[in-house]
């Protein structure tokens, strides 16, 4: 069953119905979800998700690429993450790469695969490229 609430947001002073989509605990869905709001994952799917907010919930397995704003994982999931906020819960597995920005791994937590940390700002994306354009005697003789 795929439920819809609307939750109100607030951008600025405008108030914008955020929608929540939850995919109920016997619900399996083959093929790609993508939502401009909130999804709730408490069943199976086997596909790529693209959202703002997502929630895999402890009896849900996804198997697919996430692409997501902020990604909390407390079920099965198989496939790369990619999302500035992600949080794995000590009942979470979880075996694929994490693109993060800031990443949270409980303890108890199943993870296999790599994390790798983007830039989170655009000062630290220009410290980075400083930082990998100077040659190691530049950056001796700045020290």
């Amino acid at each position: 069953m795929l439920q819809k609430l609307v939750r109100n947001t607030h951008i600025g002073n405008h108030a914008q119905p955020a929608i929540l989509s939850v995919i109920s605990p016997n619900v399996r869905i083959v093929g790609d979800i993508v939502s401009q709001g909130e999804v709730h994952v408490d069943g199976q799917i086997d596909g790529n998700i693209s959202c703002q907010v997502l929630t895999v919930g402890e009896g849900a397995r996804i198997v697919g690429e996430v692409t997501a704003e902020s990604v909390k994982v407390h079920g099965e999931l198989s496939g790369k993450i990619n999302s500035p906020v992600v949080s794995i819960t000590k009942t979470a597995k979880v075996v694929g790469d994490v693109i993060h920005e800031s990443l949270e791994i409980e303890v108890g937590a199943y993870f296999e695969g790599h994390c790798i940390r983007r830039p989170g700002s655009q000062q630290e994306l220009k410290r980075i490229e400083q930082s990998s354009s100077s040659s190691p005697a530049q950056a001796h003789s700045e020290e």
